[in-house]
């Protein structure tokens, strides 16, 4: 009983630690978002404008585009998320996969291309457990993810961005 006890007080005081990181990183980060504010208060009152003056000045004079760009840079950041994380699990099945390569495509989505070792069946699920898991997030819809596979010939024939490193972690 005592090791419960003992498991639930490790785990609160990593809550509180991470807790504690979190407002120290906030609290930099706005002291420092403040000192460019205050900067450029004082300097747009001397008719100088910062990057700061600048972006709010944008924002104000066309603020759906404002927000067409903040939503561009978040589907950007989230597709880096997303291709990290394929990357990775790719590169964890080294032992079955020969190559990949991120693919080419119109919409500029997620396509990967995947030469297996061996092209059966058991090595393809292994593959496809993964895209049946991600499918099941919501986020799967508006970032779809695709897996082709590949015989070793005609990759060479396909549109690539880039050759993927398996195996190299």
């Amino acid at each position: 009983m005592d090791s419960i006890k003992e498991n639930i007080r490790t785990v609160n005081d990593n809550k509180i630690g991470q807790l504690k990181a979190i407002f120290y990183l906030l609290q930099t980060n706005l002291e420092e978002f403040k000192d460019e504010v205050d900067s450029s208060y004082e300097l747009l009152k001397l008719g100088e404008k910062t990057n700061l003056s600048k972006h709010i000045e944008d924002t104000i004079e066309d603020p759906l585009n404002s927000i067409f760009g903040i939503s561009n840079e978040i589907d950007i950041q989230i597709k880096l998320m997303i291709d990290r994380i394929i990357k990775s699990f790719l590169n964890k099945n080294a032992g079955i996969i020969k190559e990949a390569f991120k693919t080419k495509t119109l919409l500029n989505d997620l396509h990967y291309s995947i030469v297996l070792k061996e092209d059966n069946i058991s090595n393809r699920s292994k593959i496809f457990e993964f895209l049946d898991k991600f499918d099941l997030l919501d986020i799967s819809k508006k970032y779809p993810v695709y897996f082709q596979f590949v015989p070793v010939e005609l990759i060479g024939k396909i549109s690539t961005i880039e050759k993927l490193k398996i195996g190299a972690e």
